[in-house]
């Protein structure tokens, strides 16, 4: 009988915890999106609607100014004055503080030597119950979010990170996959880093769009535009990451090759290469592959040489003939 009411009451002091969590998760979404309704702070927090409505009047009869507003263009939400003083840190919060950033990568916006000032900060004061595991944390985990090979500096960066703040209109000159230089116009919304590549987000004739950095030519701010207000780069780079992804293996082709070879062409294309089938050679297999562009795909064909051949693209095998015989031709004439 003991050992049951023991379990039990461990088994309260858990649920007691885990109460405690959602209710400060509850404050700080309720802080943060400001209006909203029990559904969405249910879909957020992983719980029913019916639980978020015990939770708000549990925070109201703590004290915790939360309004409601019920009809349409009701909700919930928190006294805008009131603001939380949470001073209590889980270790596993605090080890997801440590980790997070990359110096290097915040080096580009001048911002390297804050963050690594922070990150001191925050570890000279970290109670001491925590001090073996943030020691064991950076003994034996490290993020490097930077590809293997990376172009030191990006000369538009700061140009158009000074355009993003400011909310200005930039014009100038864009290089495209296949090589063309384009004039642009664009109003600066964002910036954004993807295994350690710069990206700019920017609105042309009412619609979004990414731009690599290093692609851009001269550029210069011409004037302020209106930001939408309901933009919010943490939720639309998400959503459309994939949607560039597409584009830039905007170049579809077929390829026959050993299977043996798949390996090589994964490697210099990952996640753009489908295995369709078999195909009319023993031991070989037909791959659907997606590239940025007719150069690349050229570069790829040539470096497979005789293993592999193109089955759906006759402009694309002409190139790579093209591409062989001049080859041949500078080559067999150098000493």
């Amino acid at each position: 009988m003991t050992s049951c009411v023991t379990h039990l009451h461990l088994f309260q002091k858990k649920e007691d915890a885990l109460r405690a969590d959602r209710l400060i998760s509850l404050i700080l979404a309720l802080q943060d999106q400001g209006k909203t309704t029990a559904s969405l702070l249910a879909g957020a927090l992983g719980v029913s609607r019916r639980t978020i409505l015990r939770d708000i009047d549990a925070l109201s009869s703590s004290g915790v100014p939360v309004l409601a507003e019920g009809g349409p263009g009701g909700g919930i939400w928190l006294d805008p004055a009131y603001r939380t003083s949470l001073t209590g840190m889980k270790e596993t919060e605090l080890r997801t503080l440590l980790v997070a950033g990359d110096a290097r990568l915040l080096d580009d916006l001048g911002w390297g030597q804050a963050f690594r000032e922070t990150q001191a900060k925050l570890r000279a004061s970290v109670p001491r119950r925590f001090e073996p595991g943030v020691n064991q944390l950076r003994r034996r985990l490290f993020i490097d979010s930077r590809w293997w090979w990376h172009e030191a500096g990006e000369p538009n960066l700061e140009a158009l990170q000074a355009a993003v703040w400011e909310d200005r209109v930039i014009e100038g000159e864009y290089q495209t996959w296949e090589g063309n230089t384009k004039a642009v116009r664009l109003e600066a919304y964002g910036l954004a880093a993807k295994a350690g590549l710069w990206y700019f987000v920017g609105r042309r004739e009412g619609e979004w769009r990414t731009y690599r950095v290093s692609r851009f030519g001269l550029l210069r701010a011409s004037g302020a535009f209106a930001r939408d207000p309901q933009f919010d780069l943490s939720t639309w780079w998400p959503a459309h990451s994939a949607e560039f992804a597409g584009e830039m293996a905007g170049f579809r082709f077929s390829l026959g090759l050993p299977e043996n070879q798949l390996r090589y062409l994964r490697g210099i294309a990952p996640g753009r290469v489908e295995v369709v089938g078999a195909w009319e050679r023993k031991g070989w297999v037909r791959v659907d592959v997606g590239l940025d562009s007719s150069l690349y795909a050229e570069l790829v064909i040539v470096g497979l040489g005789s293993q592999c051949a193109i089955l759906d693209n006759p402009e694309l095998a002409k190139a790579v003939v093209q591409r062989c015989r001049e080859g041949l031709a500078t080559h067999e004439e150098s000493p």
